[in-house]
């Protein structure tokens, strides 16, 4: 006797349905923002010298949080890894979200929809500090999605901890 909803049964008949990897989705969603914060970064890193060494300091350890954020997105968050989503969720809320958002958020002022709209026409055309808002806007927008994505998965899953044998001991 066979089950007549099968993969195999679907497959059979044509009626195979593709599922997208929600944990891809979300790390393809999360690695542009943290490309953008790349170049200002590496420019904090070596254009200033001689007594701005606060700001290479601060440059250095941007870029630290960078290569940290990548290399957790795409060696363990890709796989379904529930503290890697931690890792970054607090990378982006305790480091991204004061680069990129912070400025915005302390300038707000009320809009009308006209308003935001016509801002918006601004930024995309000119070259300005306006466009680079909204750039980091759009960018930590996408960073939010790609964090709330995976969020249904990582709780309905068994062991996602990455070692198999959980984090008990037995």
């Amino acid at each position: 006797m066979t089950n007549a909803n099968s993969p195999t049964q679907a497959r059979k008949q044509g009626r195979m349905r593709v599922r997208p990897n929600i944990f891809l989705v979300s790390s393809l969603l999360l690695t542009p923002a943290f490309f953008w914060l790349l170049p200002s970064i590496i420019q904090c890193c070596v254009s200033y010298t001689g007594t701005e060494t606060m700001t290479q300091t601060a440059g250095l350890a941007s870029l630290t949080v960078i290569i940290v954020a990548l290399i957790v997105i795409w060696t363990w968050l890709v796989a379904g890894n529930r503290v890697a989503w931690v890792i970054i969720a607090v990378i982006v809320w305790v480091w991204a979200f004061p680069i990129m958002m912070l400025p915005l958020v302390t300038h707000i002022v009320a809009l009308s929809l006209s308003d935001l709209s016509d801002w918006v026409a601004s930024a995309w055309h000119g070259d300005h500090l306006s466009r680079i808002a909204l750039v980091n806007t759009v960018l930590f927008s996408l960073m939010l999605v790609g964090l709330i994505l995976p969020v249904r998965a990582l709780l309905r899953s068994g062991n996602r901890n990455g070692s198999g044998a959980g984090w008990h001991r037995g």
